[in-house]
């Protein structure tokens, strides 16, 4: 008898005396009723549900010009440091010899960051929290190899910035 009348009468009827109950015990004043608005005397047509996809554009129109901002700011922040970064290695490059300048554009390109106090400091934390957690995994059974190798690598191209600086 799931799908008589009466039945589903009754449940909009349970359904609503549980809401109402949480309700009550919230101490929110709105209640619901399981009766159309005639049933309850009310003059008023009633408002067609709208459902979760009637605003589904309006959502997406908005997500994207959140992503929009987002990656321009983004980009905006990038460049700035881009170019801070490039005077810090404008003014250190003024005391290294042509083959200090050239090590220093590859060690760049390996630690993909400029070479500079403050980024050295951060490619230093980074390696050491992915050195970490690799060991971790390593400790369970996984094949860290590769990364491995690669955390050493950048540790050695790390050390031989440290050794440029610290010269300067």
């Amino acid at each position: 008898d799931w799908d008589k009348k009466e039945k589903i009468t009754e449940w909009r009827h349970n359904w609503a005396n549980s809401v109402n109950q949480v309700l009550a015990q919230k101490n929110i004043p709105d209640r619901i009723s399981e009766k159309s608005f005639v049933e309850q005397g009310i003059a008023d047509t009633p408002m067609q549900h709208e459902g979760i996809n009637s605003k589904r554009h309006e959502r997406k129109a908005f997500n994207q010009q959140v992503k929009t901002y987002r990656k321009s700011k983004a980009s905006y922040k990038n460049m700035q440091e881009k170019v801070v970064n490039r005077g810090h290695l404008d003014s250190l490059s003024k005391h290294f010899s042509f083959n200090e300048k050239k090590v220093v554009k590859e060690l760049s390109h390996e630690l993909k960051t400029y070479i500079s106090l403050e980024s050295l400091d951060d490619k230093r934390r980074m390696l050491f929290n992915w050195k970490n957690s690799t060991l971790i995994k390593h400790a369970v059974g996984e094949d860290v190899t590769k990364q491995l190798l690669t955390i050493n690598q950048q540790e050695s191209s790390l050390k031989k910035a440290d050794e440029l600086l610290n010269k300067v």
